[in-house]
C-alpha cells in the first residue's frame, strides 16, 4: 500500500481528527498507518518508532476520535511524560488540533495545574509524580479515564520512576475499568518485555524502522578548535544555522556559553540549558531555538528529549554518552527532515575517538546493548505511602498493598516480605501499627502534607533558589552545596551572594571574581556489562583477555571491559588478594599502582559476598536504588545489591578472564592513548 492509500485509509478511520492532526502533512508516517487502526480498535499497544516518526500523532489522533465520537464531557485521557519540559511541550503540540476539534486538554505538574472541576479537559499531560499526587489527593479525577498513554517510556524503564509508573497504572487499572493502555517508545532491546511490564499480558505492538544515516566528522583539541569547525559547518554546504551542542555538566554549559557568546559565527545566538536553570528561562531558550533562524544551545540532557526546538542542522557531542540509547536520543534531535543525520563529536583526547566509533557503530547496527530489568525495592516503601494516602479509611496492609501492584510484581520475591517492609516504616515512624492495620504516623502527616511523598527520584542534596537581588527574579535552583564558596556561575552570569530571603533562598548580584558552577556528583554514567564486552570486541581484544600496560609515574593500567558495577567488585578483589591500590576504575578500565600478574580467580562465591557487603556503599553508587532506598530495612537494600551484581554471572566472566601483558605495539599504542580518555 502506498502513501496515499495510507491516508485515504487513515481519513476514513478518522472522520474528525485527520484534519487537524494529519492534514497539514504530505503523508501519514509509517508508524502513524500502523499504529491508528490498532489503537481505534481498543488494544493495549506499544508503539516504537525513531526520533521524530509521528509517534504523538499516531496515539493522540485516534484518542481524539473516540472522545468526540462518543460526545463525552468527561477528563478520558491521560498522558504521562517524563519530565515537565516534556509536559509543556506535548501541551503545546495538542493545543491547537484540540481546540479545533472542541476538545480540550490541559496540564498537571508542580508548575501548571490547569485541572478545572466544573469543566475539566479531555485530555491531561503530566508526569509520574503529578499522577501519584492525584492518585492520593483527588482519586474521582480518574474514575472516569477511559486512555492512559505512557510517552517516551524507554526514558523511564529499568528506573525507580519507571517501577513506580508501573504500580501506579495497575493502581489506576483497579479504580477505572476497562483502560485502554499506550506506550511510545524510541528504539528498545526487549520490546516485549517493557510491554507487559507497563501494558499487562494483552497487548499489541507496532514499529516502525526507518533509522537514518550517520554522517560523523571529529573536532579534535579546545574551544578554539571547536569555534574553527562550527564556523566551517555554517560556510559549508550544509549552510548550517542551528546546532545543539551536548555537555556533560551544567558547569561545562556555562562556561562554554560564556566562550562563544557574541562571538562569531552565531552572535547573541548562544543559548544555555541546564536543569539548575529556572523554568522560565529553560522555555524562553527553548521558544527562541524554535522561532530563530540561526542559534547554537549549549544543553546537558535536559535537551536530551523530544522538546520541539525547531529544525537543528547540526548536533555537537562535547563528551562521548554513557549508552548507546542516549546517543541515539542527542543524535535524533538533529537533521529530521534530511536523509542523513549530521553529529560533530569532540575529542579532548585522542582515546575518545575510539569510544564515539563504538558507540556510533552500535547506534547505525541497532545494537543497544542496555542492562536488563531488575525491579527495584524501595519502591514498593514510596508506594505502600501513596496507596495508603489514597485510602478513605486512611489504612492500609501487605494484602492490600500487594493487590494493587502490577501481577508481574507477584513473581518476585517482595510481595512476600511486605509485612517486613511496613514494620519497618512504623518503626521509623512513617506509619503507626493498629491490629492488622498500617495507619498515618507522624512523619508521613507531615510530608504528605509537603508535598514530598510521590517522587522517586534519588537525591541527597537539599535544593535551594538562587534570586537577583534587584530584579527578585528567579535565576535557578542549585544543591546548596553550590553555594557554600560564597561565588558562582549561573545563566552565564559571576554571582556573589550578598544575603539570605529565607532557609532556602539566596540573593545574588554580579561579581567581578571568577568562578564556577561546583555541583557534586555521586553517581556518573554507569557502563553495562553488554556494552564493555562489545567495546572489547570493537578493539580487536581477544575475548576473555585484560590487557595490562605500562602508564606513566609508574602506574599501570588493567583493561577489564567488564562494566561500572563489575568493575568497581573486580577491583576490590584485587585490592583484597595483591594488595594493590587502585587510584580509579571505570567501566573500562582501572588505573594500579603496580602490575598484577594474575586474577583472583580462586575466590569463592561466599567470599565474593562478603566482599559486596563490607563494600555495599561504593557499590550502590553503581546500581538503581531509586529516592526512598534509605527507608527500606538494610537486608532489602543488601539483597536488592546482591541480586544486581549477579555473582554466579560475575564468577563465571572472571572464571574466563586472563591478564595480558604481551600487546603488540600497534595495539598497546592505541590503549595507551585510550587510557589517557579514561578519567
Amino acid at each position: 500500500m502506498n502513501h496515499f492509500q495510507h491516508a485515504h485509509t487513515l481519513k476514513a478511520l478518522l472522520p474528525h481528527a485527520w484534519y487537524p492532526f494529519l492534514g497539514r502533512f504530505r503523508a501519514p508516517t509509517p508508524i502513524q498507518s500502523a499504529a491508528i487502526p490498532v489503537i481505534l480498535k481498543g488494544h493495549n499497544v506499544l508503539i516504537m518508532a525513531p526520533t521524530a516518526g509521528g509517534k504523538t500523532e499516531s496515539f493522540a489522533a485516534p484518542m481524539a476520535e473516540r472522545i468526540q465520537g462518543d460526545g463525552s464531557p468527561t477528563l478520558s485521557a491521560w498522558i504521562i511524560s517524563p519530565t515537565r519540559a516534556l509536559v509543556n511541550d506535548l501541551f503545546r503540540r495538542l493545543t491547537p488540533p484540540l481546540e479545533k476539534m472542541g476538545l480540550r486538554v490541559g496540564r498537571r505538574t508542580g508548575d501548571h495545574r490547569e485541572i478545572s472541576g466544573r469543566r475539566p479537559p479531555h485530555m491531561v499531560v503530566t508526569t509520574p509524580e503529578s499522577l501519584d499526587s492525584i492518585l492520593t489527593r483527588a482519586t474521582k479525577l480518574l474514575k472516569d479515564v477511559r486512555f492512559m498513554v505512557l510517552d517516551e517510556v524507554h526514558m523511564l524503564d529499568k528506573t525507580a520512576r519507571g517501577d513506580q509508573l508501573a504500580c501506579l497504572v495497575s493502581r489506576v487499572g483497579r479504580i477505572s475499568s476497562p483502560l485502554q493502555l499506550m506506550a511510545s517508545s524510541a528504539t528498545i532491546e526487549d520490546p516485549r518485555g517493557l510491554a507487559s511490564r507497563y501494558l499487562g499480558p494483552t497487548h499489541e505492538m507496532v514499529k516502525a524502522s526507518g533509522s537514518r544515516p550517520i554522517a560523523a566528522d571529529f573536532v579534535h583539541g579546545g574551544t578554539g578548535d571547536l569555534a574553527k569547525a562550527l564556523k566551517a559547518a555554517c560556510a559549508g554546504p550544509f549552510k548550517t544555522r542551528k546546532v545543539l551542542a551536548f555537555v556533560k555538566r551544567r558547569a561545562d554549559a556555562e562556561i562554554l556559553y560564556g566562550v562563544f557568546k557574541n562571538r562569531p559565527p552565531f552572535g547573541d545566538a548562544v543559548f544555555l540549558h541546564h536543569g539548575s536553570l529556572s523554568r522560565h528561562q529553560r522555555e524562553t531558550v527553548e521558544k527562541r531555538m524554535l522561532t530563530g533562524t540561526t542559534g547554537l544551545c549549549f544543553a546537558t540532557s535536559t535537551l536530551e528529549v523530544g522538546i520541539d526546538i525547531g529544525d537543528i542542522d547540526l548536533i555537537v557531542l562535547m563528551n562521548p554518552p554513557g549508552d548507546v540509547s542516549s546517543l541515539l536520543q542527542r543524535m535524533g534531535r538533529g537533521n529530521r527532515r534530511t536523509a542523513a543525520t549530521r553529529v560533530l563529536c569532540r575529542c579532548r583526547k585522542p582515546g575518545e575517538m575510539f569510544i564515539y566509533r563504538h558507540l556510533l557503530e552500535c547506534a547505525e547496527k541497532g545494537r543497544l546493548l542496555g542492562g536488563s530489568h531488575g525491579f527495584i525495592p524501595s519502591v514498593l516503601a514510596q508506594q505502600c505511602l501513596s496507596l495508603l494516602m489514597q485510602s478513605p479509611g486512611r489504612w492500609v496492609n501487605p494484602k492490600v498493598l500487594a493487590s494493587r501492584m502490577p501481577p508481574w510484581l507477584a513473581k518476585t520475591p517482595w510481595t512476600m516480605r511486605l509485612s517486613e517492609l511496613m514494620d519497618h516504616l512504623a518503626e521509623t515512624g512513617w506509619l503507626l501499627v493498629q491490629k492488622n492495620r498500617y495507619t498515618v504516623g507522624d512523619r508521613l502527616e507531615e510530608t504528605f502534607e509537603r508535598g514530598l511523598i510521590h517522587s522517586n527520584i534519588a537525591s541527597d542534596a537539599q535544593e535551594v533558589q538562587v534570586v537577583d537581588q534587584d530584579t527578585r527574579k528567579v535565576l535557578g535552583t542549585l544543591p546548596r552545596s553550590a553555594t557554600e564558596a560564597g561565588h558562582l556561575l549561573l545563566s552565564g552570569r559571576h554571582l556573589e551572594i550578598s544575603s539570605t530571603a529565607g532557609p532556602d533562598q539566596f540573593l545574588v548580584r554580579d561579581s567581578q571574581v571568577k568562578s564556577d558552577l561546583s555541583i557534586h556528583k555521586t553517581r556518573g554514567p554507569v557502563i553495562e556489562t553488554a556494552l564493555a564486552r562489545d567495546f572489547a570486541r570493537f578493539l580487536e581484544v581477544p575475548p576473555g583477555t585484560a590487557p595490562l600496560i605500562p602508564l606513566k609515574d609508574g602506574l599501570w593500567g588493567l583493561f577489564h571491559f567488564s562494566g561500572s558495577l563489575w568493575g568497581v567488585l573486580l577491583s576490590l578483589l584485587i585490592h583484597r588478594e595483591t594488595g594493590t591500590d587502585i587510584s580509579a576504575v571505570n567501566g573500562y578500565f582501572m588505573r594500579l599502582s603496580g602490575p598484577v600478574d594474575k586474577l583472583p580467580r580462586s575466590i569463592s562465591r561466599s567470599e565474593v559476598r562478603g566482599v559486596i557487603l563490607r563494600h555495599r556503599r561504593k557499590l550502590r553508587y553503581r546500581i538503581q536504588e531509586g529516592g526512598w532506598a534509605s527507608w527500606i530495612p538494610a537486608s532489602w537494600r543488601d539483597a536488592h545489591l546482591l541480586a544486581s551484581v549477579d555473582i554466579d554471572g560475575f564468577m563465571e566472566t572472571l572464571q574466563g578472564m586472563s591478564v595480558d601483558e604481551d600487546i603488540q605495539a600497534e595495539k598497546k599504542d592505541m590503549l595507551v592513548e585510550l587510557a589517557g580518555a579514561m578519567f
